[in-house]
């Protein structure tokens, strides 16, 4: 069966990408979190979801990987360049590796899709009988890949919006944890410090001062300026009400 690594490192269409990944272990969730930013693209990734036909790939786009640890499913959202998620991937799988620097799949072929307004649709049968009848699969793994697609479908029909809100804190999560990594980045540079020249620092003491003082008028100001219009998923977690120890 086909091992699917969350960060995609094996997928050539990606000419360039960053990676963010978190383990949660919480009452929220429990597992592995990714998110994969493609910065750039060899060519953007068309597919049709419920109908739709629907661009997922392309520069600047992202992919929120959830892997709920002791689920034989995992989730794949994929966003547009402002965030906008486009559509939900349910992975049908095997198995769940919720190893750190290694997460993974083993996948199951059957694969439910669903759009953001909830529609939803189960997709690669074919794989899946193919995968049966070379072997590669049980009948039991077989008749469980169905089982669990369905349970998925009742789920997403029942009530979308719990799912939704339980994707959107993992998208809370990772993007907590992108922050903090660039905080601790920032936190390891150098900072060298200028030459102490005593009679410089004496005659621009004065002009020193002003500079601080303009610094920090234009940094106030700049604490007040309205924020760029962000994505759905995004303004979400600015707007969040979730506690750091969460």
């Amino acid at each position: 069966m086909k091992v699917k690594y969350i960060d995609k490192r094996h997928w050539r269409r990606i000419i360039d990408r960053e990676y963010t990944e978190v383990k949660v272990n919480n009452n929220k969730f429990k597992g592995i979190i990714g998110l994969v930013t493609m910065n750039k693209v060899r060519e953007p990734l068309e597919v049709s979801v419920v109908g739709q036909n629907i661009i997922v790939a392309d520069d600047h786009y992202q992919w929120l990987q959830i892997l709920p640890e002791k689920k034989r499913y995992s989730i794949t959202v994929m966003l547009d360049d402002k965030g906008n998620p486009l559509e939900y991937y349910f992975d049908i799988n095997i198995k769940n590796v919720t190893q750190k620097g290694n997460a993974r799949t083993i996948d199951l072929c059957l694969d439910v899709l669903a759009l953001p307004n909830g529609e939803y649709e189960l997709v690669d049968q074919d794989d899946l009988e193919r995968a049966l009848e070379s072997g590669q699969i049980t009948r039991k793994q077989y008749h469980e890949a169905y089982v669990i697609a369905h349970q998925l479908m009742i789920k997403i029909d029942a009530d979308f919006q719990s799912m939704q809100d339980k994707i959107m804190y993992c998208f809370y999560k990772i993007k907590q944890k992108a922050k903090q990594s660039k905080h601790d980045v920032s936190k390891s540079q150098p900072h060298h410090k200028p030459k102490d020249h005593k009679v410089k620092a004496h005659k621009h003491k004065a002009t020193h001062k002003h500079e601080k003082h303009a610094k920090q008028e234009q940094y106030d100001k700049s604490e007040k300026q309205p924020q760029h219009k962000k994505g759905t998923f995004e303004q979400w977690a600015q707007k969040s009400s979730f506690k750091k120890s969460d």
